[in-house]
């Protein structure tokens, strides 16, 4: 089964993967719009640069980061390209600590469009025409300022995604299936990090998957024509990946 045939559901197993799956969302996110040449777009990508700047303000985070980045380093040999690559993540994290997103913070105008989109439709051109304005200006222009902007969160992106690609391609793959919709996997004190279930893309199922250091409970459901979900009765056979590092 190919790629395009299957559709993919990773779930964190604790809170600090959980931080990290949803931050690679909102980097993602914001250089889907960033590439885009529409000015709603461009004014999406703020809204984009405003939840960056939430998400990465908790100073545990960097912490977290280094201490991350620290272990890695020191279980891979000194002089090695991986090694060096580490450490330059480390530095550049700690160059940055209390500065991630300051500019966006420190910015007047920003924070002038923070606030007016508060309001349901607070930002409208008569509302704020220096927004108007810049929505105007080339797709150049408007493309370099909003570089600009999320430069300073680049050490957290760059640590964050070395993290997650390296959990992603410590994965152990197998194919099960889930008695009347549900099942209990014992992970016997394997320290997983991250679940990944794939289910054909026409399965009328979607997983939800709860983790403690002893099991695993994953269950599936099915959705009714107004998209809420009931407890499928049903067998349903899966591929699981578990992720470890």
């Amino acid at each position: 089964m190919s790629d395009s045939d299957v559709i993919s559901y990773e779930f964190p197993c604790n809170e600090k993967i959980r931080t990290y799956l949803r931050l690679e969302a909102l980097f993602h996110r914001f250089d889907w719009l960033a590439a885009q040449d529409s000015p709603v777009a461009h004014h999406c990508a703020i809204g984009a640069l405003f939840d960056l700047t939430d998400a990465t303000a908790r100073s545990d985070l960097r912490n977290e980061l280094v201490q991350g980045l620290e272990r890695r380093r020191q279980q891979t040999e000194a002089g090695t390209p991986r090694h060096q690559h580490l450490t330059d993540l480390i530095h550049d994290i700690t160059r940055i600590v209390g500065k991630s997103g300051q500019s966006i913070r420190e910015n007047e105008w920003l924070q002038l469009i923070r606030t007016r989109q508060s309001l349901a439709g607070g930002t409208c051109e008569f509302d704020l025409p220096v927004l108007h304005h810049w929505l105007s200006m080339p797709f150049a222009a408007r493309h370099e300022e909003l570089q600009g902007w999320v430069a300073s969160f680049e050490p957290i992106r760059n640590a964050i995604q070395m993290v997650i690609d390296e959990i992603r391609a410590n994965c152990v793959v197998q194919t099960l299936e889930a008695k009347s919709g549900s099942m209990q996997y014992p992970v016997n004190g394997r320290r997983y990090l991250l679940a990944r279930i794939e289910l054909p893309r026409d399965a009328e199922v979607i997983p939800e998957v709860s983790a403690n250091k002893y099991m695993l409970w994953i269950r599936f459901s099915s959705p009714d024509e107004n998209h809420k979900l009931h407890p499928f009765k049903g067998n349903v056979p899966f591929t699981l990946g578990l992720c470890t590092r």
